[in-house]
Order: structure tokens, then sequence, then C-alpha cells
């Protein structure tokens, strides 16, 4: 059955796509997790309320192989998870918890992150709707309620036909995507940029500024930490300085942005006081760059955010934003 965004928007070619399927709706746990089906029904839900001439195109993927997902992932690990599904309600960490279709969600969530990927390769940008997130998710450890590193499995997705592609991770989550950051801190062709709360306090207890990547991918890392309850203006500015610093020292091909939402002053998590325009801001700083430097190739990731009222809302206007012509 056709899903109503795709009835309503197509699936146009000329248009930002946007990546999503509806088996990222089964992973379901504790009624309680904060981590829930809902937070992605709620984006759904607001973006079917989008103008009807909003240059965007929905469309389900096909979920990721098992195959596509060795090109992030170990094949034990794989095999773990997969396996785990039908006899344990946790795996690798208490925050992670699963039900009998995870690994389903898991493959769906996959697929977005892929055709985000593929999408790149023919200069198209995107926005994949991804849940489970991604971005503290290892090459053989799940944590944060994180299984399939999204953002990797884009870059190898592209990697795979281009192999000297260079490429800048942009994480605004309020958490330092330490997945991303260990994946590729030996890597002097992806330059990873985080800006989190100050990690002696904020799970998961890494990207200090400090931190700078290791031999061939020294100095291709750059955390910006900052304290609990920061101002958005505040926020901002560390933001665009911290864009200004890169844009002098770093030529990618290619945007991947770990879009976490929760360092909204609405999230549940409370830390920052980040509202919708702060967001929709740091977002138009992201297009400019995309398209000086990567000529106009940015792909998106759903990472955190917690407040339903908050996604329903924020996320149709940062991609219709994104589908806006400059």
């Amino acid at each position: 059955m056709t899903h109503p965004l795709c009835e309503k928007f197509g699936s146009r070619d000329d248009a930002f796509a946007v990546w999503f399927h509806r088996d990222c709706l089964l992973h379901s746990g504790p009624r309680e997790h904060p981590e829930r089906p809902e937070r992605l029904q709620a984006i759904l839900d607001g973006c079917l309320e989008l103008p009807e001439d909003t240059r965007v195109a929905f469309a389900e993927p096909p979920p990721a192989t098992f195959e596509q997902l060795l090109a992030a992932h170990d094949r034990n690990y794989l095999n773990r998870i997969e396996e785990a599904v039908y006899h344990v309600s946790e795996f690798m960490s208490p925050d992670n918890y699963l039900c009998f279709d995870s690994f389903e969600a898991i493959r769906a969530a996959g697929g977005c992150a892929i055709a985000a990927g593929e999408a790149l390769l023919d200069g198209r940008s995107s926005f994949a709707l991804t849940r489970p997130p991604g971005h503290h998710a290892g090459r053989a450890t799940a944590e944060g309620f994180c299984f399939i590193n999204h953002v990797a499995l884009a870059i190898e997705t592209i990697r795979a036909q281009r192999p000297d592609s260079r490429f800048l991770a942009v994480d605004f989550d309020v958490h330092h995507g330490n997945g991303i950051d260990r994946y590729y801190e030996n890597d002097g062709s992806v330059f990873y940029f985080s800006i989190h709360g100050n990690p002696a306090h904020i799970y998961p207890h890494s990207g200090f500024p400090e931190e700078r990547g290791e031999e061939a991918g020294r100095g291709f890392t750059r955390n910006v930490t900052v304290e609990e309850g920061t101002r958005g203006e505040d926020w901002l500015k560390l933001f665009r300085a911290s864009f200004e610093e890169i844009e002098s020292a770093f030529s990618p091909d290619f945007l991947l942005v770990s879009a976490g939402f929760d360092a909204h002053e609405e999230d549940p998590f409370g830390l920052m006081r980040l509202n919708d325009g702060h967001f929709l801001e740091a977002a138009g700083i992201l297009k400019a760059f995309a398209e000086k430097h990567c000529a106009g190739r940015a792909a998106w990731f759903l990472e955190g955010g917690y407040s339903t009222e908050v996604l329903r809302r924020l996320v149709p206007k940062v991609i219709a934003a994104l589908a806006t012509p400059s």
C-alpha cells in the first residue's frame, strides 16, 4: 500500500528526497523508554501537513540486506543482533532494547541510509528518517539506542564507487557521536565535527576538545563542547565559528549531517536551551556550506530528539527549508 506521504508529494527526481520506512516503527520497547516509535510517527504526521507545493519527494527504499550492512559492520556482530531478537530484551547495553521485529526496523533504517548515500552519488540531497538512530554505534558495538551507524553506512556506500571521496560529517545532537568519531579517527578523508554537551557530565563521556583524531586522521576531528543550559544564541556562535575554521582547512566532496534535536529547550532531557529558530539557522548554515563546497550534495540523518511535539513541528520545517531553492 502506498504511504499517504508518497501519494501527496510523489517521487520527483528533481526534488529534495526524504527517505523513510514504515518498518522503522516496528522497533518498540518499554513504554517509558525515550526512543520509541512515536518519535518517527510524529515526524511523518507533521510532514503530511507540509504544503503540497513543497519541493520535496518522499520514498520508502528497500530495507538493507544483511550483505549491504557488512559495508559498515562486522558479520559476527550482525549475526548476534539478528539472533538476539528471539531470546533477549536488551543488547550490549541496557539502553538498547530489542523486540521480535527490531532487526527488521534496523534493516529498514539501513536501507534509508544507503538510499541517502546513493542519492549523493547522483548529486541529490536528502534527509533519511533513520530509526533507531545510529551515531553511537560502532563497527561491532551497540549503545545509546543505536545499532547501525547510518553515516558510516552512507560513507562506505559512496566509497565503494568513489574511493577517493572526501567527507565532512557534522553532528549537532546534544550527545557526542562516539561511533562516527571512532570509525574515522584514523582517516584523513573524513572530517568529523561535533558540537555537544560537556562529556564530563553527559553521556557518552567522550568527545573532549583535545580528541583531534589519530595517526593519518590527526587534526580531522573537531569536538566542540558546551555547558548544560547553554542558550541557543551562544550555541550558534560556536557552531558558526567552528564552520569558518573548518571551511579554511578542509574541502569535502560530500556533507553528511547527524541531526539530533535533543538540544531543544523543550526536550525532556533538558540539557540545552535551543529553540526552533536556532535549529533552522544551523540548517541554513549547513545548506549554504554544501552549496558552496559540495555542489549542494548533503545527506541528513535523524539522530536524537525525544519530544514528539518538537519533532512533529520542527523536522518538517527543517525539511522544507532544505528543499527550498536558494
